[in-house]
């Protein structure tokens, strides 16, 4: 499989979507950064430079489905697997050899934007606030994440043949994830008791409202299933990630990992199988 790695990551050095999206990555972090160290120097906001972090892992989907829909659907339709395979590679060193492909290149993109964050940011905010276990914790399950959602595009970009349909599919499942997660994550927020408050009507009276459960608040196994859901999903780990520093679950990794797996051995199953003629 060596030689199959060596002629993908000698295309993804010259590969314009790739080169695209980390210099997208550096220059939304590197506004992000200013526009922060603006609100410092103007109205005494603090910022903790180890939150700027999480915020690659939470748009990173969107990174892996337009490079492994474009990336890999040029394989098709150019015949560069046909190739592959007609030169004795197996099909599994194919599929597997792409897989990792594209989890190195979205890897990269997320890694420079962090680099980026240290080299400007530290200048401007001072050193990390928080122990450098928490952010290499962090950085390890967002590259998971990261894993989670390039076995789930490249699953379907080796499995349909055709480009345009490739680059639908991949970005309506990405949607689909990113507000999935957004819709669970809203019911979750919901509180359990509104508060107190007064409201003025259209005449000018106030009216005191005292506090009164939410009936949308989730509760019991209902509240479970929304949570296992939001935990399960990478673009909900990516929310949490981004919102709660460092919201760390032991169960981040572990449904990575299972989504990950799960994803290449069917993609690897259903790739040997499929008809390529």
């Amino acid at each position: 499989m060596s030689k199959l790695l060596t002629a993908c990551f000698a295309r993804l050095w010259k590969n314009i979507v790739f080169l695209l999206e980390i210099i997208f990555m550096l220059l939304f972090f590197t506004a992000v950064m200013c526009a922060n160290y603006q609100d410092t120097r103007n109205y005494g906001i603090s910022y903790r430079l180890d939150t700027l972090f999480p915020g690659s892992f939470m748009i990173i989907g969107f990174f892996t489905a337009a490079f492994a829909s474009l990336f890999l659907g040029t394989e098709y339709s150019d015949g560069t697997i046909r190739n592959k395979l007609i030169m004795g590679h197996g099909r599994t060193a194919v599929y597997l050899s792409n897989l990792i492909v594209c989890f190195v290149s979205s890897a990269i993109v997320c890694l420079s934007s962090i680099v980026l964050i240290c080299v400007m940011g530290i200048p401007m905010f001072g050193p990390l606030d928080g122990p450098l276990t928490d952010t290499l914790a962090v950085i390890g399950v967002g590259l998971l994440i990261v894993a989670a959602y390039s076995a789930v595009f490249t699953m379907l970009s080796m499995l349909i043949t055709s480009k345009p349909i490739t680059v639908v599919a991949c970005f309506v499942t990405c949607m689909a994830l990113y507000f999935g997660a957004m819709s669970v994550g809203m019911k979750l927020d919901e509180p359990e008791i509104w508060p107190d408050y007064v409201s003025v009507g259209e005449g000018g009276e106030a009216t005191y409202e005292q506090s009164h459960p939410n009936p949308n608040y989730l509760q019991g196994t209902k509240r479970e299933l929304y949570e296992f859901i939001y935990d399960f999903l990478p673009s909900g780990q990516g929310f949490q990630l981004g919102r709660e520093y460092p919201s760390l679950k032991i169960t981040f990794p572990l449904y990575s990992l299972l989504i990950t797996a799960a994803a290449t051995a069917g993609g690897v199953l259903a790739f040997r199988r499929k008809d390529l003629k």
